[in-house]
C-alpha cells in the first residue's frame, strides 16, 4: 500500500486528506511503520517446514505475497488508529466540524479498504492450504 499516494490522494478529500497527508510525512508514522515492518520480518523470516508438493520458490513467492497483505493492514490500521484518535482529541481548542467530519468519514474508509485486504487474505491462505495439500489451484 503506497500510504501516503493511495490514501491521501484518493480515499480521503478536504482538510482531513491534507491532516492525513502531514501524519503520514511526520515522524511518529514512520517510527510505528519501522517497528510494524521489523515485527513482521521477525515473523517471515522464522523457518516453517514445507509438505506436500510445494517448491522452495513456490513456497517462497507465497510468504512474499502474505508478507505484503500483512503490512498492507497493518499501515491501514496505524492510520486508522490515528484518524480516530484525532476526531475525539482536544488540543486546547476543538477541531472545526467539517475537519472531524473528514476524519471520521476517512476512519470509514480505512476500515472498508481492512476488510478488503482480509478477505483477500483469506483467499490467500485458502490458497496456500491447497498448495500444501498438492491440490490444483484454480
Amino acid at each position: 500500500m503506497k500510504s501516503g499516494k493511495y490514501l491521501s490522494g484518493g480515499l480521503i478529500r478536504g482538510p482531513g486528506g491534507r491532516a492525513l497527508k502531514s501524519f503520514i510525512k511526520s515522524d511518529l508514522y514512520k517510527g510505528l511503520k519501522s517497528a510494524l515492518i521489523k515485527r513482521v520480518d521477525k515473523l517471515y523470516s522464522k523457518g516453517v517446514s514445507t509438505a506436500g508438493k510445494i517448491t522452495s520458490k513456490q513456497r517462497s513467492d507465497y510468504l512474499k505475497g502474505l508478507k505484503r497483505l500483512d503490512i498492507k493492514n497493518q499501515k491501514a490500521e496505524i492510520i486508522g488508529r490515528a484518524m480516530r484518535v484525532a476526531k475525539n482529541t482536544k488540543v486546547g481548542v476543538d477541531i472545526p466540524r467539517p475537519i472531524k467530519a473528514a476524519l471520521l468519514r476517512g476512519a470509514r474508509g480505512i476500515g472498508k479498504y481492512q476488510k478488503k485486504v482480509g478477505e483477500q487474505g483469506k483467499a490467500y491462505l485458502a490458497k496456500g492450504e491447497r498448495m500444501i495439500r498438492g491440490k490444483r489451484d484454480n
